[in-house]
């Protein structure tokens, strides 16, 4: 089959929301890393524009019918890279589009696959159906968590389960220890939001830190906002991070961060800061049960310890085996060489 690209991504790319972003450049680094070339690779995305000046890749728009049409007739696979797309917490919109781009790839004849995936929440049949219908036309399964590969096993389906996407990432780990705590927050969860804040508070009263707010999107900016405003925060900096460097940019000087976004606390760990976790849904959960991160709100929670380089490099391999064991079953063993 000569189409124009191998794969074709598909995720929540180009929301602003520097978690998905970086799904996105993982995902790109490690097809690269596997054999396929940059200009092999295209993505969908709600700012075709900004993805394609970011990740120097081919990018639609996801929300055009005609344009994805087009390019999953122009490409040989559909890969959900990173996330969780299908969950059903706020509404079916997300299930339904991406049971859709499934649908519409077997029309394409463009063979669907998953990486780094986790499922759920899913509260209604609706969505559990369409979730389930979805995985079933993939032919290569892999998710992030146990709970996720628990839900593949209880449809009667196989799947493998790797880390996140972006612990393939290298993060800076070399930088002056100082007296900042990084703190994130997420919209949408005011209880666990809350407790996150009053634990940041302490820490660093006790400790005498300053709390620098993190910022992974414009909506999380409005939560500390609502904090800062009512005199629960103190806060000395708040940033909106949008790419990697930035985050980085903000460890020099660096004590111990506390966090609710998953990213934020995957990128917390690679650079080596003293971690406090907020769960505030299962996939947060299993990354701090799988690492040994403390939760806030636990009797005797402190701080997670610094990985160790090798454990890291060790991660990293994982993730990218992951990815060429799927290009291998949708593509053909010898890929490359195609």
């Amino acid at each position: 089959m000569n189409r124009k690209y191998e794969v074709l991504l598909a995720g929540y790319y180009g929301f602003g929301n520097l978690g998905d972003e970086l799904l996105a450049e993982a995902c790109v680094n490690l097809l690269e890393s596997s054999g396929i070339a940059k200009e092999k690779i295209a993505i969908l995305s709600a700012d075709p524009e900004r993805t394609k000046e970011s990740l120097g890749i081919d990018a639609f728009d996801r929300w055009k019918l005609q344009e994805i049409s087009k390019v999953l007739k122009d490409s040989k696979t559909l890969l959900f890279g990173g996330g969780g797309l299908f969950q059903d917490q706020t509404s079916l919109r997300s299930c339904l589009y991406y049971w859709s781009l499934v649908q519409m790839a077997r029309f394409r004849s463009a063979k669907p696959w998953a990486v780094g995936q986790s499922i759920g929440p899913l509260n209604t049949a609706i969505g559990s159906y369409l979730a389930k219908k979805a995985y079933r036309r993939c032919l290569y399964r892999n998710v992030r968590n146990r709970s996720s590969l628990g839900i593949l096993n209880n449809w009667g389906v196989f799947g493998t389960q790797s880390p996140d996407l972006v612990m393939s990432l290298s993060v800076k780990r070399d930088f002056d220890r100082g007296d900042r705590l990084l703190l994130n927050l997420r919209t949408g969860h005011d209880r666990v939001s809350r407790l996150a804040v009053s634990s940041a508070a302490k820490i660093a009263e006790e400790n005498n830190l300053k709390i620098f707010a993190v910022a992974f999107s414009d909506d999380d900016l409005k939560e500390f906002e609502k904090y800062a405003c009512n005199g629960t925060l103190k806060l000395d900096q708040i940033t909106v991070v949008k790419t990697l460097s930035q985050f980085e940019n903000l460890l020099s000087g660096s004590y111990c961060a506390v966090g609710m976004r998953l990213h934020f606390l995957i990128l917390s760990f690679l650079a080596g800061l003293p971690l406090r976790g907020a769960p505030y849904d299962p996939k947060v959960v299993s990354f701090c049960k799988e690492w040994d991160v403390p939760v806030i709100g636990t009797v005797g929670s402190d701080f997670s310890s610094p990985p160790d380089a090798a454990i890291l490099e060790h991660t990293a391999d994982r993730v990218a085996e992951s990815f060429k064991e799927g290009l291998s079953i949708v593509l053909g063993e010898n890929y490359e060489n195609n």
